[in-house]
């Protein structure tokens, strides 16, 4: 192999046929072949054109491509860029009107090298593998098309519908990337009917939750977790409104919120942690919550509590400031609560003292189950704290874990009445210990 040649910036297209396998199951080899040939000269009648020229397009691993977009003479990074943008843009409208069958696109702008390998120049360069991480993540965030933040910076012509997508940190990507797509009439899954002016309020809404998701420090704004998810409710309401169909890149959001309800101490830097594991659902730390409720636990209680956790989305995130109050004495329930992260302390009427709660403490069931009605201590956050509330209503829609919590409440008034001066029993149930 010959020395490499000097480093150049470039613009790399990495694309890949959405289910593949799937399309081509059944199919004998000959079959295969035309298929994969009519394929490729899809995306090469689309792009091989003067206005995206120079450039060079390469098929990779039968159903993928390589698309690399070089600078012209005294063009400079805003020219490839665009020029790059305005054909994958071309691709996606072939998409959505059929001439080109379902592809994810990862584009960025990025340095490479060459040297001979063989009879052959080959190209080399870490770039190849973040474009390749951006054409996998499409299918994550619901989109054809992903970009970095360098083409969605230096692009022309298309600021008003770019739309900042999250900042994520890979594990076989060294440094985190901040992702942008576009949203246009017509393609990633926008009605073409869709009115415009609507669509663009939508980007702008959805821009301004995510600039309080990633933060920007160059302008002070911090992360702001409660508020992006209020704003992306709201836009999520208004693009089901417009559009009849839900954005997924905004239910990745509240997924990873719903999870990580307060940034990581990292998160500045890094941004939504993939590919690693979550920690257990609301029905696993439930399930581990104290000897009372593997008591109550039947193979219905189980089934409805860890194997069917759709009623985990009535759990609705809370967050309060320090020294808020979230339940006061004497008040009617309304509802019952799970201490995300954080502390509070549970007083009596005359503010003494009951009881001091931990993250994985459950409280405020015992209202629902006594003959009182109400609500038997105060509880305040010690600290700024998450919470995730059931409200009375939803907490009625569901009659299996109305007799969970029911059973457990009945457990703990008989450890009260044994254990009368454990004042400590009167405010919460123990806290949940997570394998």
């Amino acid at each position: 192999m010959q020395k490499n040649e000097a480093e150049r910036e470039v613009v790399i297209l990495i694309t890949d046929m959405v289910q593949y396998s799937r399309k081509s199951l059944g199919m004998e080899p000959d079959e295969i072949k035309d298929f994969l040939i009519s394929y490729h000269d899809g995306i090469h009648d689309l792009l091989d054109r003067e206005e995206y020229a120079p450039l060079e397009i390469e098929p990779s691993a039968g159903d993928g491509c390589l698309v690399i977009f070089d600078k012209r003479p005294g063009e400079n990074k805003s020219g490839v860029c665009t020029r790059a943008l305005s054909a994958t843009l071309r691709l996606a409208e072939a998409i959505a009107d059929g001439t080109l069958v379902s592809t994810r696109m990862g584009l960025l702008l990025g340095g490479i090298t060459e040297a001979k390998l063989g009879k052959r120049m080959a190209k080399f360069g870490s770039s190849f593998s973040v474009a390749n991480r951006l054409e996998e993540l499409c299918g994550y965030f619901g989109t054809h098309l992903l970009m970095d933040r360098e083409i969605a910076r230096y692009q022309e012509g298309f600021d008003r519908y770019l739309v900042n997508i999250a900042k994520v940190s890979l594990t076989s990507v060294q440094h985190p990337m901040n992702i942008f797509t576009l949203y246009k009439p017509g393609i990633h899954h926008c009605p073409a009917t869709v009115d415009e002016a609507q669509l663009l309020q939508f980007i702008r809404m959805k821009n301004q939750a995510m600039e309080f998701f990633t933060g920007n420090q160059q302008v002070g704004i911090e992360p702001d977790f409660p508020r992006v998810r209020e704003e992306l409710l709201e836009a999520q309401s208004f693009f089901r409104e417009i559009t009849g169909r839900e954005d997924q890149g905004i239910e990745r959001i509240l997924e990873y919120i719903r999870e990580t309800p307060s940034p990581a101490e990292d998160f500045n830097g890094c941004g939504m942690k993939l590919l690693e594991k979550t920690r257990d659902s609301l029905g696993d730390r439930l399930f581990h919550l104290s000897k009372q409720l593997l008591r109550a636990m039947n193979q219905e209680f189980y089934h409805a509590l860890v194997v069917d956790i759709e009623w985990e989305k009535y759990f609705k995130l809370e967050w309060r400031k320090k020294g808020e109050t979230i339940i006061r004495i004497d008040s009617i329930p309304d509802g019952i609560y799970y201490l995300d992260s954080g502390t509070a302390t549970t007083v009596d009427g005359k503010g003494e003292w009951l009881s001091t709660m931990e993250a994985g403490t459950v409280f405020g069931e015992m209202a629902y189950f006594g003959g009182e009605k109400r609500r038997t201590a105060t509880v305040v956050a010690q600290t700024d704290v998450v919470l995730r509330r059931i409200s009375t209503a939803d907490f009625h829609k569901l009659p299996v874990i109305m007799r969970i919590f029911e059973r457990i409440a009945m457990a703990r008034r008989r450890e009260i009445g044994s254990n009368p001066g454990h004042r400590e029993d009167r405010a919460a149930s123990p806290p949940v210990v997570v394998d």
